[in-house]
C-alpha cells in the first residue's frame, strides 16, 4: 500500500526547509575581544632582536589609524558634493564611486640645521560619476590625480607638524565626457559644456582634498606624539637595553641623515555572516634598523542563529 504524505506534513517539510536555507552560523566579536599587539625589531649588522606585547593599552595607538582613515570618508563626501554643485541645475547625479590609493604615510627627516623635515601624505584619488540631464543628454565624469605629499617641519618638542604644504606638480585630472543630442543643432555645444564643467571642478576637487588631508594633522600629531604614552616599557629589553625607550629618543632628537617613516592605516578582515571589520595597523621605521609594528588583534566566538516560523525553530546542525 502506497504511503502518501498529508497536507501538513508536506507544509510543515517545505518550511523546515526554507527555515534551513536562512538559519545559520554567525560569527561575533564580544565586548572583550579586542586588543592589539605590537612588535619591535632591531637589526644593526650582526645584533638582531624582535620580541612581540599583546596588550589592550596598545589599540590607543592604533585607534589613531582608525582616526586618521576618517579622512577619506570625508573627502568621498566633499568631492561627491564638488561634483552635484556643479552639475545643480544642469543634470543630475546617477552614481559615484572614489578611491584613495595608497596608504597614509608620515616621514620625519633630520636636516643638517638641525631641523626635521615632515612629509605628509603618499596618496592619490580616482573618482567617476554618471550623470543624466534627460533623453537628450548624459554624461560622465572622471577624476583622477597623481600623488600628493604636504610638507613642513616637524616639532619634536610639541609633537606639532608645521607649515605644511603640497607639493608643487600636484595635479587633479578631469575628464567630462557629455552626449547630447544638441550637439546637432548647435555645433560645439558639448564641447562648451564639458570644459566649463572641467575646470571648475578640478578647482573644487583640489581644495577639497587639500583640506581633508590638512584636517587630520592632528590625528598625525597624536600618532607621533602618543608614543611616550602607549608604549610600554620594560616589554622590550634586550641586552639591557629598553627599545621602546629608544624608539620614543628617536621621535626626540632625530639628527641629521636619519629618518623616520610612519604608516597609519586599516585593513578589512571578513566575519562568517556578520560583514567585516577594519583592523588597525602602525607602522615605523627609524632609519631601517629599528621598528615598530601595531596592529589590532580580535578574539572571534560563533553562535547559531535558527530561523523560527509557525513551526517552531531549526535546530543547530
Amino acid at each position: 500500500m502506497k504511503k502518501t504524505l498529508s497536507l501538513s506534513a508536506l507544509a510543515l517539510s517545505a518550511t523546515l526547509f526554507s527555515f534551513s536555507s536562512f538559519a545559520k552560523y554567525i560569527e561575533y566579536i564580544p565586548a572583550n575581544g579586542w586588543s592589539a599587539e605590537g612588535k619591535v625589531t632591531y637589526k644593526n649588522g650582526s645584533t638582531q632582536f624582535s620580541k612581540t606585547h599583546k596588550s589592550s593599552t596598545l589599540r590607543k595607538i592604533t585607534s589613531k589609524a582608525h582616526q586618521i582613515e576618517s579622512y577619506e570618508t570625508q573627502l568621498r563626501s566633499q568631492i561627491r558634493s564638488e561634483i552635484q554643485k556643479q552639475i545643480n541645475g544642469k543634470a543630475s547625479l546617477k552614481s559615484y564611486s572614489f578611491n584613495v590609493n595608497g596608504d597614509l604615510e608620515i616621514r620625519l627627516r633630520g636636516l643638517s640645521n638641525g631641523n626635521i623635515e615632515a612629509r605628509v601624505g603618499n596618496i592619490s584619488v580616482a573618482s567617476s560619476a554618471k550623470i543624466k540631464k534627460s533623453w537628450y543628454a548624459s554624461g560622465r565624469i572622471n577624476i583622477n590625480s597623481n600623488k600628493l605629499y604636504l610638507t613642513g617641519t616637524y616639532n619634536p618638542i610639541t609633537g606639532k607638524l608645521n607649515n605644511l604644504t603640497a607639493n608643487s606638480n600636484f595635479k587633479v585630472n578631469v575628464d567630462v565626457d557629455v552626449d547630447s543630442a544638441l550637439d546637432w543643432l548647435i555645433p560645439g555645444f558639448n564641447w562648451l559644456v564639458t570644459n566649463k564643467l572641467e575646470d571648475k571642478i578640478e578647482s573644487s576637487v583640489k581644495s577639497s582634498i587639500y583640506s581633508a588631508l590638512n584636517s587630520r594633522t592632528n590625528g598625525y600629531e597624536d600618532v607621533l606624539f602618543g608614543l611616550d604614552r602607549y608604549l610600554p616599557h620594560g616589554k622590550y629589553v634586550y641586552r639591557g637595553k629598553d627599545y621602546a625607550v629608544e624608539l620614543e629618543n628617536a621621535f626626540k632628537d632625530l639628527v641629521s641623515g636619519e629618518s623616520i617613516t610612519v604608516k597609519a592605516y586599516t585593513r578589512s578582515k571578513s566575519l562568517r555572516n556578520n560583514g567585516s571589520v577594519n583592523i588597525g595597523h602602525v607602522d615605523i621605521n627609524i632609519s631601517n634598523h629599528l621598528f615598530l609594528k601595531v596592529n589590532d588583534t580580535i578574539t572571534t566566538r560563533t553562535r547559531w542563529e535558527p530561523e523560527c516560523g509557525d513551526f517552531g525553530c531549526t535546530a543547530e546542525p
